[in-house]
């Protein structure tokens, strides 16, 4: 994500939130359109995806993959 100075100073809090709870794994300021520094989660090497970050946001059902057969057919992959 990248955001002009006055921004990142306006939104602080919000986007050190997005870097805490993992929506954003950096965010590049920059000044006048050019980049002068990047701030990054600190558990995270930057673009490294955490596993587990979706855990309790949606359901899967018992029979997700009942049609795998007819979808592989479909591809010509069966």
């Amino acid at each position: 994500m990248r955001v002009e100075f006055e921004e990142f100073r306006d939104k602080l809090p919000e986007l050190l939130g997005k870097l805490q709870y993992g929506d954003e794994h950096q965010v590049i300021i920059t000044k006048m359109g050019v980049p002068v520094a990047r701030v990054t989660d600190y558990y995270a090497e930057p673009f490294k995806r955490r596993t587990g970050r979706a855990k309790g946001k949606f359901i899967i059902p018992d029979n997700w993959d009942a049609k795998n057969d007819e979808i592989a057919e479909t591809f010509g992959v069966k």
